[in-house]
């Protein structure tokens, strides 16, 4: 009885600490993000990327590296919450898995500080073998009363994901960081100095300062634009389940003439948005 007793002390210390950490860093959650990108996608789209062989060579090789780029409004974001999904419906529990939407319409999520402290966040709530660092951290910190600097969220994620031996990183948006110098060199540091196995991939609009900084390092191959064809048939997979079964658009059920002609005018404007 005493030992249950004991044991229950000790969990709700525990859950207290964690609760004392996780407020004092303030990390951005990213699956408000998510859940919305989630919400905009239609079932099946996104399918050509998720079968294809440029994201089956990334799951399969340790250190590997993908930089996926399109126009304004071909549904970035949308595929990164289809591969987030993905990933999480089949990595194991040995494997880690941290995503970050920057957000142009956000200011809380859009600099590489407040990515920092998502992913310390992220690790520490959903990996408990890796607070060691950061419950130090907070200790030596007059228990969260002195804020962190960027350079010590840098060294303290580092010193977490050093307990991790397989991790997968999703970014979405880089050109919509402010501090997107700052963010690609972080990039080449996780790529370059992880000896476990390190999967990154990101999307971003096909910014000149993010193809300088990446094109030393990241193979052709592994810069991949996003094809307009392969949006055009996702829109107009949308668009017909959209005309033949969505709400907005009953009165036409019974004139298939008019939902045909729909389709067609929609679908000659997609233009890969």
């Amino acid at each position: 009885m005493i030992s249950t007793v004991s044991d229950y002390i000790d969990e709700l210390r525990l859950e207290h600490r964690v609760k004392a950490v996780r407020n004092w860093l303030s990390a951005a959650d990213p699956s408000i993000n998510h859940a919305n990108a989630r919400e905009k996608r239609h079932e099946g789209t996104g399918a050509w990327f998720i079968d294809g062989q440029a994201f089956a060579g990334w799951k399969e090789q340790s250190g590997s590296f993908l930089w996926l780029h399109g126009i304004p409004g071909c549904g970035k974001t949308v595929l990164s919450s289809t591969i987030i999904e993905f990933l999480k419906g089949v990595t194991t529990p040995a494997q880690v898995l941290l995503y970050f939407y920057f957000d142009f319409n956000d200011t809380n999520k859009q600099t590489l500080e407040v990515m920092l402290r998502s992913f310390v966040d992220q690790l520490y709530e959903g990996y408990a073998d890796t607070r060691r660092s950061l419950d130090q951290l907070w200790e030596s910190h007059d228990k969260g009363q002195r804020q962190l600097s960027r350079t010590s969220l840098e060294d303290v994620l580092a010193d977490m994901l050093s307990e991790v031996k397989d991790l997968h990183i999703v970014l979405d948006a880089l050109d919509e960081s402010t501090t997107r110098s700052d963010l690609l060199a972080w990039l080449w540091k996780v790529h370059t100095s992880r000896s476990s196995a390190c999967r990154i991939l990101v999307t971003s609009r096909r910014e000149q300062d993010i193809e300088s900084a990446l094109q030393p390092w990241v193979r052709p191959e592994d810069r991949i634009k996003i094809r307009r064809d392969d949006v055009n048939r996702d829109v107009r997979a949308y668009v017909h389940h959209t005309v033949r079964k969505g709400n907005g658009l009953k009165r036409w059920q019974e004139m298939p003439e008019v939902q045909d002609e729909i389709e067609t005018e929609l679908g000659r404007q997609v233009g890969g948005m």
